[in-house]
């Protein structure tokens, strides 16, 4: 009887398991040594994010506001072109009355 011998392990690091800053910092930080020391890691969080875990975004809170804020600039342009072309479109009418008036033509405006 012969015992089957598994085939050798590469040693080293597994590069196909999770870092501590995609697990522990939800991919938007890296894990350092607290400053003085410590057993636990904290996140050191990217730009943009902050929190134990790197969950918080730093302009989240303005996301709605802001948001808000632009559509009502949108509508607001919209009524003022909408306004515009409406008086664009009487200023027309009343031209054109003027002028029908001037040479004598008997047109309906």
């Amino acid at each position: 009887m012969s015992t089957a011998v598994p085939p050798p392990q590469p040693r080293g690091i597994d590069l196909s398991l999770p870092t501590c800053g995609e697990t522990q910092c939800n991919s938007h930080g890296t894990c350092v040594i607290p400053p003085g020391g410590g057993a636990d890691l904290v996140c050191d969080c990217e730009l943009g994010y902050r929190g134990e875990s790197c969950e918080d975004t730093v302009n989240g809170a303005l996301s709605v506001p802001l948001t808000l804020g632009v559509v009502a600039v949108i509508i607001g342009m919209l009524i003022m072109a909408f306004i515009f072309a409406k008086l664009r479109q009487r200023q027309k009418k009343k031209r054109r009355r003027q002028l029908a008036e001037k040479h004598g033509y008997n047109i309906a405006v």
